[in-house]
């Protein structure tokens, strides 16, 4: 046998093998191009793989760390018309995903399009940032092609190796497209000197070390949404000093940063603050007329230097304060003239107010909360979704619950009673018929822990209203954990039926763990009302709104 071979017929069969291989993929795309698939315009195409691979909200429902569903990018493999739109369709491309390992995958097909920079680490791994992905995030800075800027990990070295990455050492580097930034417990304070921001829209800042307090204001102007917070402050009764390396604002700087970005829809402030070394100017302000949105939360001799200096529109729908330190007399003294001062106004918070308060929730914290409400419909429940400003006031250990009831009613005087058409609380019985004389024109009445005694509701004749009728514009009744004594619901079935008498129609809901109404009683309580929902203790056997007793 030869032991040569002759290598030029291979070669040649080689090259009819290729050319026929071409031949074949070339029928193939001529006969995928009659499919119906081949007729839809490449944008449109696009734009249907773009939404198989929108970006699936994690497990703690924050979208901001959304990313890439797995395995949602088969359809690069459905045919070479396909693989061509969806490479050319940037938006299919704009994340990595939000692991490491995902960015190590997809680094490579993002080519120039903006990118959303996300990674949500969960929990802890040990996982480097190696060379090359050093040299794609480098990439993107010098071609200005990031947009997002969110990162999330327990691991804070990597992110700290991803921030350096972002900020080289070189000159020239740009930032202009960036427009959110979320970061979560790191040191920024080189991010932020040494860029700027111009088209920075949102900026969500936790617990981050030596925030450049006095650099922020002049780097970022274009903010809509600002969330500044630590955890510490928010989740505790009583305020944690923070680690040496986390800066402290003043005053003065917190109002210079939100004077710069006057644009600001959204406001979340959680944080210590501390007194100016000089004083500020008492008369300066810091307009912010398109707030629709704030949340404060810190010291009430800090928070509240910084609210009286903030001008507001007419469209904020929800404001929240969350005070410490306050006493009961710094309550009323700051506190009550701030509501009376801010809150009575028709525009801020709608035509109507409605109330809030719940004192006996614990005997240190009140919540006095104001609504703006529009027209209730009579066959549906009214939700929490409406317009609001709660106020939450941590008070002295030693606070008694009628201190904390006093101080409920000292707070609510300064409202204008006559607008209130919501009132929620959880406040004595006998207090509670003084303030229901005094609000005529409530459709809504959500009573927590209520006692139904004998005269429940009705007019009382060893009481304030023993010559008023209670409530004649009520449409809508709750009762949350009522007591009752040896599960007589008589003095309800009597207020629903003097109610009634005068062709008014009310719809009634009933819940709160431990409740049991016998179905003779609920077939009265149907009669007489347009709506029941009721909504009995599953222990004792009753089903949905129904109990046979």
């Amino acid at each position: 046998m030869n032991r040569e071979t002759n290598i030029d017929p291979i070669l040649a069969l080689d090259k009819q093998i290729a050319e026929r291989v071409e031949d074949i993929i070339q029928l193939r795309r001529t006969r995928n191009s009659l499919l119906n698939i081949a007729c839809v315009p490449p944008e449109i195409l696009g734009y249907i793989f773009y939404l198989s691979v929108v970006p699936a909200i994690p497990w703690d429902g924050d979208d901001r760390f959304a990313g890439i569903q797995k395995g949602s990018y088969n359809f690069l493999l459905v045919c070479h018309h396909c693989f061509e739109v969806a490479c050319h369709t940037p938006e299919l491309w704009s994340s990595w995903g939000n692991r490491l390992k995902e960015w190590k995958r997809r680094y490579l097909r993002s080519g120039t399009s903006p990118l959303d920079l996300v990674l949500d680490g969960g929990e802890y791994q040990a996982e480097t940032l190696d060379k090359t992905l050093q040299d794609a995030l480098i990439d993107r800075v010098a071609h200005d092609a990031i947009r997002k800027v969110h990162l999330r990990s327990r691991d804070a070295d990597l992110i700290t190796s991803i921030l350096s990455s972002l900020t080289p050492e070189e000159e020239g580097i740009r930032s202009s497209s960036i427009e959110s930034i979320f970061l979560d417990g790191i040191d920024v304070f080189n991010f932020f000197t040494r860029r700027r921001f111009p088209k920075l829209r949102g900026l969500s800042l936790c617990e981050c070390a030596n925030l450049p307090w006095d650099h922020l204001g002049a780097h970022t102007r274009a903010l809509v949404d600002l969330s500044l917070c630590d955890d510490a402050v928010s989740s505790t009764s009583t305020l944690i000093t923070l680690a040496p390396t986390t800066s402290i604002p003043t005053t003065s700087q917190i109002l210079s940063l939100l004077a710069s970005n006057p644009d600001i829809r959204t406001l979340t402030l959680q944080l210590l603050v501390s007194d100016d070394d000089s004083r500020y100017d008492p008369s300066y302000r810091a307009p912010l007329p398109h707030l629709e949105s704030f949340s404060l939360t810190g010291s009430i001799h800090h928070i509240f230097p910084i609210l009286q200096r903030l001008e507001f529109p007419n469209t904020v729908d929800y404001a929240r304060l969350i005070l410490h330190d306050s006493t009961l007399d710094v309550v009323r003294q700051v506190v009550g003239p701030y509501i009376r001062d801010y809150l009575q106004r028709d525009a801020r918070f709608g035509d109507d107010l409605a109330i809030f308060i719940s004192p006996g929730v614990s005997p240190v914290s009140i919540y006095a909360t104001v609504r703006g409400v529009g027209n209730f419909r009579s066959d549906e429940v009214p939700d929490y979704k409406l317009p609001c400003a709660i106020f939450t006031m941590r008070l002295p250990q030693h606070t008694s619950r009628q201190e904390v009831d006093k101080l409920c009613i000292d707070i609510l005087a300064f409202l204008p009673q006559e607008r209130v058409v919501y009132l929620e609380t959880g406040l004595p019985t006998g207090v509670m018929e003084e303030l229901l004389i005094t609000m005529p024109n409530i459709e809504v009445l959500r009573l927590v822990g209520a006692v139904m005694f004998d005269w429940f509701l009705l007019p009382n004749p060893d009481g304030p209203n023993a010559h008023k009728k209670l409530l004649p514009s009520l449409r809508w009744l709750h009762l949350e954990d009522v007591e009752t004594e040896d599960n007589d619901w008589d003095p309800l079935v009597s207020y629903l039926t003097y109610q009634t008498s005068g062709d008014h129609p009310v719809s009634l809901s009933v819940f709160g763990e431990g409740l049991h109404i016998c179905w003779e009683v609920t077939e009265q309580i149907r009669d007489l009302v347009d709506v029941f929902h009721y909504y009995p203790d599953p222990d004792k056997g009753c089903p949905f709104d129904y109990c046979s007793g």
